[in-house]
């Protein structure tokens, strides 16, 4: 039998999925957090959990879609 794919969102997931989560990404997942493009400006963030029964693309709500602006140290200097 095929392992289903499931696509979730973190803040939608069961109590039982995100104890999962926790044990299976004690330290946190920041670091598993890939862009998924979908084109036409449209993107998200999400994370892969892999169980003997399913995939899960877990979606993440994530910041980072800005620009970094240059050190201020210089501007402060004066």
């Amino acid at each position: 039998m095929a392992k289903k794919n499931r696509i979730v969102s973190f803040n939608k997931m069961e109590p039982e999925l995100l104890n999962l989560v926790r044990k299976t990404f004690p330290l946190g997942y920041e670091e598993m957090v890939k862009l998924f493009n979908l084109g036409v400006g449209r993107s998200f963030y999400a994370f892969d959990l892999i169980t003997e029964e399913c995939n899960y693309l877990i979606k993440v709500d994530v910041d980072v879609d800005f620009p970094v602006i240059g050190n201020d140290d210089e501007a402060t200097k004066d």
